[in-house]
């Protein structure tokens, strides 16, 4: 079983209870016993400013060097190779307080939160290295202070947030397009509800209210990938966990799922990850769990 940690489970001083904690990632508190991979409940940045190492986040290795921004979001599954080499920042912060101080139309418009999934890291040069640097140093100033605001972190938080949207290339909504985004974190949301008995894109159509072919506009405009194809890739990560972490059958596997024909689930798996199901199993055993 993959565990899964908490913000408190890294204890700090640098801290807004268990909501957000910014931490020179060299002097993490580590809990004990700590296990790779594992999986967090809140969003990781982690600010690489020396180190070379590779992040393993759903099973894909990224080489990591220093000047990297690496991206986490809740329920995602990483290792990362030698941690105690690597120099940085690490800023970790819940959903929760991120909404504590903010509208849900400005949590919204940071679409590269939900799109760690396919770009989970940013190369900076040094004028966006110093452009974060100017809204971390304040963030570590006011978190040294005996006493703490936290609506001063939550405002630079967001700030920081919206500088990182900027940096990777997709520029905040504008507010006669914050529907669209509000549409695509609702269909994500549903889709982590739904995958395993729903593939039907209608369906989720009909939950939000639009037309199928209104919601695929939307998710390929924001993302490039049809609302189809999302649908399944969130039932191949699923896969790709259960063949690693259960013992079931490959093709139980296939069924828990929703893929009901087991052939068309082994040709989507293999046109994805290049191997079946069975050699997938093997070799991810062999690469995480037999050493």
């Amino acid at each position: 079983m993959i565990p899964t940690y908490r913000i408190e489970d890294f204890p700090s001083d640098k801290k807004i209870e268990n909501l957000f904690k910014l931490a020179r990632f060299e002097d993490l508190s580590w809990p004990k016993d700590l296990e790779w991979p594992h999986k967090h409940d809140f969003y990781e940045i982690i600010w690489v400013t020396e180190g070379t190492f590779t992040h393993t986040i759903d099973y894909h290795d990224i080489p990591i060097k220093t000047g990297t921004l690496l991206i986490t979001s809740p329920g995602q599954i990483h290792l990362l190779s030698s941690p105690e080499k690597v120099k940085g920042y690490s800023i970790a912060f819940t959903e929760q307080f991120l909404l504590t101080h903010q509208t849900q139309e400005s949590i919204f418009e940071l679409t590269f939160l939900e799109e760690s999934f396919t770009k989970p890291y940013l190369c900076l040069d040094e004028n966006a290295k110093n452009e974060l640097r100017a809204i971390v140093d304040p963030i570590t100033e006011e978190l040294n202070r005996e006493v703490k605001v936290p609506l001063i972190i939550n405002g630079l938080l967001l700030v920081l947030l919206n500088r990182i949207q900027r940096l990777m290339g997709t520029a905040p909504t504008e507010t006669s397009d914050s529907f669209h985004v509000q549409v695509y974190k609702k269909f994500k949301k549903l889709i982590e509800q739904y995958y395993r008995n729903e593939a039907d894109l209608a369906f989720y159509a009909d939950k939000l209210s639009i037309s199928a072919n209104y919601l695929n506009k939307i998710v390929k405009n924001l993302t490039g990938k049809t609302a189809g194809v999302m649908i399944r890739d969130r039932g191949l990560v699923e896969a790709k966990r259960m063949l690693v972490y259960c013992n079931l059958p490959i093709g139980q596997i296939s069924e828990e799922l929703g893929f009901n024909d087991f052939s068309y689930f082994s040709r989507q798996f293999k046109k994805q990850e290049g191997l079946s199901p069975a050699d997938y199993r093997k070799s991810m055993y062999k690469k995480y769990l037999n050493q």
